[in-house]
C-alpha cells in the first residue's frame, strides 16, 4: 500500500517540477529551460518528448516565481492608442499570439491617444516589472524608457534615440501608389483627408500623394488638404458633411486610414454623392473595414502579420542582449484595389 502511495505522490501531476520533467525525458533542466523559452539549440525529438511530457503531466510554469529570480516578469507591455480601430485591434491580436508562441504574456493599456494616459500607463507597467514595451503609434517619446527595451511600432516617435528599435510600412510608397491610383482612375480635382499631429506616418503619406501628382504635372497647391483631429470614422463624416453643405469640386479623395474612408463614404452616400461614378476614394491599411466599406475601397496594404513577427522577434532579441543589425525597419506595401477607384489598376 506504502509503495503505491510512494508511486502515486510522485507522478502527480500537479506537483512536478521542471527537474522531474528533465528526468522523465532524459535530458537536463537546461534543456527544458530552453524548449520552455523558445530558445538555444535542442532537437526537435527532444523538444516533442519534453513537449509530450509537459502536456501528460499538465505542467505549467511558474511565471510569477520565474520573474522573481530575473527581476523582472516575462510580461510585455502593449499601449495602443485606440483599440476599437480595426487596424490596431489586428495588430495587438497578432503581436499577443506572437508572443504568447515565445512564451511570453502580455499586458494591453489603451491611450484613447491621450498623452497623459499614455504617460501613465508607462509608468505603472513599469511598476508592475513588465520586461519590455511595444508602442504602437505613440505620438511622444518616453524618456523613461531609455535603455528600457522597447520596440516603437506603426508610428515613429519623435525624439526617439537612436538605439530604440522602430518597425513602420513604407509610408511615403504607400501614399505615393494612393495618389497614382487616383491619377489613373482620371481624377483631375482631389482632396487629402489626414489626421493633424506630430505624426511622422501622417507626413510621409501626404508627401508621398503630393509626389505622385506632380509627376501628372498636378501642384501641390492645387490639392485640398482636410485635417482632423483623430481617426474617427465621425470625425472624418463630419468634416466632409461640413464640406458638403458648400460647393464639394473633388472628384478624388485620399483618406490616410481606412476608417477616415469610411466616413468619408458614408457622408458622400448621404448626400446623394456617388462612389465611384462622382467621387473616388482611397484608404490606407487595408483592413476589414475597406471590405465592408460601400462598394469596397481600394486601400494600401499594411501587413500586420509582419509588421507583429518583427517587433516581437525584435524585443526578445533586445532581452537576450543581442545586438540588432539595424534598429530601423520598413516593411513593403501594396495598393488593394476596390471598387471605390472603378477597379482601374
Amino acid at each position: 500500500m506504502m509503495k503505491a502511495m510512494r508511486f502515486f505522490m510522485t507522478t502527480n501531476k500537479h506537483s512536478l517540477t521542471m527537474k522531474d520533467i528533465a528526468k522523465l525525458a532524459g535530458v537536463s533542466t537546461a534543456t527544458v529551460s530552453r524548449i520552455l523559452n523558445h530558445n538555444g539549440r535542442y532537437s526537435k525529438e527532444t523538444e516533442l518528448r519534453v513537449k509530450k511530457l509537459i502536456e501528460e503531466n499538465n505542467y505549467v510554469i511558474d511565471q510569477t516565481a520565474k520573474g522573481l529570480r530575473k527581476k523582472y516578469l516575462e510580461t510585455v507591455g502593449i499601449i495602443v492608442p485606440d483599440i476599437t480601430n480595426p487596424h490596431f485591434a489586428k495588430l495587438v491580436l497578432n503581436i499577443q499570439t506572437s508572443l504568447f508562441q515565445r512564451g511570453y504574456s502580455s499586458i494591453i493599456c489603451n491611450t484613447n491617444e491621450d498623452l497623459t494616459l499614455e504617460e501613465e500607463h508607462v509608468h505603472s507597467l513599469k511598476a508592475q516589472h513588465v520586461c519590455g514595451f511595444i508602442m504602437i503609434s505613440t505620438k511622444r517619446y518616453h524618456k523613461s524608457l531609455r535603455r528600457f527595451p522597447t520596440v516603437y511600432l506603426d508610428r515613429p516617435a519623435r525624439g526617439e534615440e537612436k538605439e530604440d528599435i522602430t518597425i513602420e510600412s513604407d509610408n511615403y510608397k504607400g501614399g505615393y501608389l494612393a495618389g497614382r491610383q487616383l491619377r489613373m482612375a482620371g481624377c483631375k480635382k482631389m482632396a487629402i483627408i489626414r489626421i493633424n499631429g506630430n505624426d511622422f506616418n501622417q507626413d510621409s503619406r501626404m508627401d508621398g500623394f503630393i509626389k505622385a501628382l506632380a509627376e501628372a504635372g498636378i501642384a501641390e497647391k492645387e490639392v485640398s488638404r482636410m485635417d482632423i483631429g483623430d481617426a474617427s470614422i465621425q470625425s472624418a463624416y463630419s468634416k466632409i458633411a461640413e464640406e458638403l453643405r458648400g460647393a464639394f469640386p473633388y472628384d478624388g479623395v485620399f483618406c490616410t486610414t481606412d476608417t477616415l474612408a469610411a466616413g468619408v463614404y458614408t457622408a458622400l452616400r448621404e448626400r446623394n454623392k456617388r462612389v465611384p461614378e462622382d467621387v473616388k476614394i482611397v484608404g490606407f491599411d487595408d483592413c476589414d473595414l475597406a471590405v465592408a466599406t460601400g462598394p469596397g475601397i481600394s486601400s494600401v496594404h499594411q501587413d500586420v502579420g509582419k509588421m507583429a513577427e518583427l517587433a516581437v522577434d525584435a524585443l526578445a532579441r533586445r532581452l537576450s542582449g543581442e545586438t540588432l543589425s539595424s534598429n530601423h525597419f520598413y516593411l513593403p506595401v501594396y495598393l488593394t484595389v476596390r471598387a471605390s477607384t472603378d477597379s482601374l489598376t
